[in-house]
């Protein structure tokens, strides 16, 4: 027991390590006065061409779009493929999001060393929920404040209370989050590594057997 919370907490490492690292560079952008002037030079010399073109509109364009073709109104009607699929789309996305809000309540509970932790987790098994095991749910609760405590403080807390995770991978009852779903600094120290969820009784929670 002790040995997978101590795996979980690297996770929380992982994703601050690419805090770490050399700011990104930014090349700087044109001056206003450079940007203007690129501006004026295009449009100060229009040709006669043009100036004639937009003068004298043609009797062909007028009468075009006086006399609108009745092919037009039945093709807008069709719906799109998004729309007859929209339903089970968005329930999947529904369901990818929660797992990832869920992610990063268990992320947040556990560098802040909340008992809570324990409450999104399965047990040891992946059978059953952690609070609903009387053997597991006693260890999780005594052993992983204290872990998280002497690892993390309160400045580390509030970097990953900042992070985003947008969507997973569901298939089913099942959800993977991997680097894809954190914004691009914190998936860089994600690497590899997945958290995994499991659905029991419409709520999302956090595999340690599946993850990492």
């Amino acid at each position: 027991m002790r040995r997978s919370l101590v795996a979980a907490l690297a996770v929380p490492v992982l994703l601050l390590s690419a805090c770490g690292g050399d700011e990104p560079t930014v090349e700087d952008a044109p001056t206003t006065e450079e940007a203007t002037t690129e501006e004026e030079t295009a449009t100060e010399e229009p040709t006669t061409e043009e100036e004639t073109a937009t003068e004298e509109p043609t009797t062909e364009e007028e009468t075009a779009t006086e006399e609108p073709t009745t092919d037009a109104a039945p093709t807008t009607e069709e719906p799109t493929e998004e729309e007859t699929s929209g339903d089970a789309g968005g329930e999947s996305s529904a369901d990818g999001q929660a797992a990832a809000d869920r992610t990063k309540e268990w992320l947040v509970a556990f560098v802040n060393g909340e008992e809570a932790v324990c409450d999104m987790m399965l047990d040891l098994d992946s059978e059953g929920t952690m609070k609903d095991d009387e053997t597991d749910y006693p260890i999780c609760v005594a052993t992983f404040p204290s872990l998280a405590s002497e690892m993390f403080d309160t400045e580390t807390a509030g970097i990953i209370e900042s992070m985003e995770i947008s969507g997973a991978d569901v298939d089913g009852d099942t959800a993977v989050v991997n680097k894809t779903h954190f914004s691009e600094l914190f998936g860089a120290g994600m690497g590899e590594e997945v958290i995994t969820l499991k659905k029991i009784d419409g709520e999302w929670f956090v595999d340690m057997n599946a993850s990492f």
